[in-house]
């Protein structure tokens, strides 16, 4: 209904019903919502997309249009029939076009909503560690290209058997230096390149799947509808190789690491909203996080792992970041995700 399509480019979901609680319009982020085109969805009762037909949001319809009575749901676990589950907001209200009346209702994902609240955060924490981590790493450098010198120019003066001690300075200082110039992440700036996610997400299975010692199986999971991106491939598929093998790890015997792409519309990173996103989901079945890093993951020299560096994470998300995007940590019951979002296409 032409009327209505002022609505679609609002971020909150948007669904619209008559009075025979039929959908008449849903905006581009309810279908996002419920997974399902407008197409498909136009003159389905309401209560069909629901997993239960007995559920609040479905009583709230029903008080709009037989009392003409608004109403706001907070913080409410809908399931929906494809059997995903939200937690959301949902805002209820009879409104009136031409005479006839119709049942406006707003829904709110809070998941979304903490997601982006906390990438604000990321954000805000993770330019102070830089500022820190480039002061520290510029106090330490300038000390080890002098001991370095100091080794070369000893080095000439001493014997061959003990040349080796030498040598053992020199090597223990270029550690140090690659181990600081990690933590600074890349020197370069991303150079931008229309390309195919899934070639990247294929690229990187490869690599990691010719491992031995593996003892996961891969489960790929595309979208083939999803457009280019427009980002440096060689970043994206660093920060893929980290993530991806960070599940392999955690995984155990015969364990499964899915990589899904989805796309994913209105949404907002940085402050500045997207009207498209590809979403790449690595998500494994392994031991999980400990809870004593889950609030600083992306922090450096951050790791419960006996022989992790703390560095794979931190390098990751700033790989993303200088693509526009962002790294998201959750979890699923049992199922540990990380979701690599990247932007597609800006209002």
């Amino acid at each position: 209904m032409d009327t209505f399509n002022i609505l679609d480019n609002i971020s909150t979901s948007i669904i619209i019903t008559n009075k025979f609680m039929e959908i008449v319009h849903i905006n581009a982020s309810g279908e996002s919502f419920l997974h399902n085109s407008k197409a498909n969805l136009v003159k389905t009762k309401i209560e069909a997309i629901f997993a239960h037909k007995n559920n609040i949001i479905v009583n709230q319809v029903y008080d709009a249009i037989a009392l003409n009575q608004s109403s706001v749901s907070r913080d409410v676990e809908i399931s929906l029939k494809n059997k995903v589950k939200h937690h959301i907001d949902c805002n209820v209200q009879a409104i009136y076009i031409d005479n006839e009346k119709y049942v406006l209702l707003e829904v709110n994902l809070i998941q979304r909503q903490k997601d982006i609240e906390k990438n604000a955060n990321f954000i805000d924490r993770d330019n102070t560690t830089k500022m820190i981590t480039r002061s520290i790493a510029h106090e330490i450098k300038n000390p080890l290209g002098g001991i370095k010198g100091a080794a070369q120019l000893l080095e000439s003066e001493l014997s061959i058997a003990q040349k080796d001690y030498t040598d053992i300075i020199i090597g223990e200082v270029d550690r140090l230096r690659n181990y600081i110039d990690k933590m600074l992440g890349p020197k370069n700036e991303p150079f931008f390149e229309s390309i195919n996610i899934h070639s990247i997400v294929n690229r990187v299975i490869k690599i990691l799947d010719t491992k031995k010692d593996k003892k996961s199986f891969f489960l790929v999971n595309f979208d083939p509808s999803i457009p280019n991106v427009n980002i440096d491939k060689d970043m994206i598929i660093q920060s893929l190789l980290n993530i991806v093998k960070n599940a392999q790890e955690a995984t155990t015997n015969n364990g499964v690491v899915e990589l899904k792409t989805r796309i994913e519309r209105n949404y907002t990173i940085n402050s500045i909203k997207y009207k498209l996103v590809v979403v790449v989901s690595i998500i494994d079945d392994g031991i999980g996080i400990s809870d004593e890093i889950k609030n600083k993951l992306f922090l450096p020299l951050v790791t419960d792992k006996a022989e992790g560096s703390g560095l794979g994470l931190s390098i990751s998300q700033r790989l993303v970041s200088l693509n526009k995007g962002v790294i998201v940590y959750t979890e699923n019951k049992d199922k540990t995700i990380f979701k690599i979002i990247l932007p597609i296409e800006i209002y």
